[in-house]
């Protein structure tokens, strides 16, 4: 019967797992092996069937870069770096960075065989933001230690290096934003491109349309869209990676269920790189003032655009409201994108300008009903009027700016400010992806319940 079936198929199931991690006992640590986890933030390839699968899924992305220089994660006992090696014509240098110590001697090992091809490092990449917090608190330099090995290039010239590996950690990726804006870190090298293997929620957020609701549409996901150009290549199967996944149970009437059912069994494998016409669209003095522009109105799906800029530019409405400019539509960046293939919610890369104006704009529009490539018009129609330069707009970016300076706890570095409104997906658990929705006024005005927010 159905009940039988079902039970024999998890028994095999259990027993394919078992023999798959009885294989990989001898490569790894016991605790990659024992300890499930809900959210790694260092994501390890396990086996070489897996690695095979993303080799094949990676070779033509691999044949249309020019880059020479690889940077691969955690690449612990090796099965990725044997595929990295065999393109020798490619691939010049590869620079393994590992923050497991178990796997050191075996690395460097193949150092010894390629002394002039394969370098070596003990470090936590994926951990990139805490080190440039603790770099800020003493003056240290763990970054540029860290990606000391990395080739530097100037930012409108081709990718200076590429980055493969697994990383389950919202906190880098939040830490990437905040490098592009504030010109430090990572990106001080010039446009690294990356081809990672990430939960879907992380990648569903960071690239998801205003259509999914305010519980995943936030200010991280239009930064992101803005800054970098991105691309979804395949999913793999997450069994075939470690630490193993702790099963995900949604609790009742859960908000974000629909997006944590979401292919829970797989990683995304995804490829991105910072806009090579970033500062065009953009300069580079002006991206913390997008920066802060985009976070300050996006703390509350009931911002509304025109009430909210009339407290910074009073008596702006009208000229939003009456704007004759001609829009220039955005199209997709990748022609070759199979739109039917991409994950539910997220949505193709485009192409990004600053003349994308959002159609009747009245009081009631909201900053959540614009695309990213909306907000930057917007953004840009507000810098240019003449009163900018006056507003009080200016004076509360400098205040933030001075408190992102003098912070002195770490969830300030990670959150990039601490914004008293801000209210972005959480990094502790990013697979609940836990967002503290504003709860509409009922009609007939009950009481808030205690957990509701403002």
């Amino acid at each position: 019967n159905a009940t039988a079936a079902c039970y024999l198929s998890t028994k095999a199931q259990r027993a394919e797992q078992a023999e798959r991690m009885s294989r990989c006992s001898s490569e790894f640590p016991e605790k990659l092996l024992t300890k499930k986890q809900k959210s790694a933030a260092q994501i390890y390839v396990a086996d070489a069937q897996i690695a095979q699968e993303i080799n094949n899924h990676l070779e033509p992305h691999f044949k249309q870069s020019a880059c020479d220089t690889v940077v691969e994660l955690n690449p612990g006992p090796g099965h990725l770096t044997r595929h990295l090696l065999d393109r020798e014509s490619q691939f010049r240098k590869i620079i393994l960075l590992e923050s497991t110590e178990h796997f050191m001697p075996r690395l460097q090992e193949l150092h010894a065989l390629y002394p002039d091809r394969v370098k070596v490092k003990h470090g936590d990449f994926v951990s990139l933001w805490k080190l440039a917090f603790m770099d800020k608190m003493d003056s240290g330099m763990r970054v540029v230690d860290l990606l000391n090995d990395v080739p530097q290039k100037q930012f409108t010239e081709d990718i200076n290096t590429l980055v493969v590996g697994g990383i389950g950690s919202y906190p880098f990726f939040k830490h990437l934003v905040n490098s592009l804006i504030f010109q430090t870190s990572l990106y001080n090298l010039g446009r690294c491109e990356m081809i990672l293997a990430v939960p879907p929620p992380i990648y569903i957020h960071l690239t998801c349309s205003n259509d999914i609701g305010y519980l995943l549409y936030r200010s991280t996901s239009v930064l992101f869209q803005i800054l970098f150009e991105y691309r979804y290549i395949a999913k793999v199967p997450r069994e075939h990676f470690l630490p193993q996944q702790a099963k995900h149970t949604l609790t009742k009437n859960s908000k974000l269920g629909k997006v944590k059912a979401i292919n829970p069994e797989y990683l995304y494998l995804v490829k991105f790189q910072p806009r090579r016409n970033l500062h065009e669209l953009c300069s580079v003095q002006d991206l913390p003032a997008l920066w802060f522009f985009i976070k300050q109105n996006l703390v509350s799906r009931r911002n509304r655009i025109i009430p909210n800029l009339e407290k910074w530019v009073p008596g702006c409405g009208p000229r939003l409201i009456i704007n004759q400019s001609a829009s220039m539509p955005i199209a997709p960046l990748y022609a070759d994108e199979d739109i039917g293939e991409l994950p539910p919610y997220s949505m193709p890369c485009t192409t990004m300008n600053n003349r994308d104006y959002f159609s009747n704009i009245n009081i009631y529009t909201q900053f959540g009903d614009l695309s990213p490539s909306q907000m930057l018009t917007l953004f840009t129609q507000f810098r240019q009027w003449p009163e900018y330069s006056e507003s009080s707009f200016l004076a509360s970016l400098e205040n933030t700016l001075l408190k992102l300076e003098s912070v002195t706890d770490e969830p300030g570095l990670d959150d990039g400010v601490n914004l008293p409104e801000e209210d972005d997906i959480s990094s502790e658990h990013v697979e609940e992806l836990v967002e503290e929705a504003t709860p509409k006024p009922s009609k007939n005005h009950k009481r808030k319940p205690n957990n509701a927010t403002a």
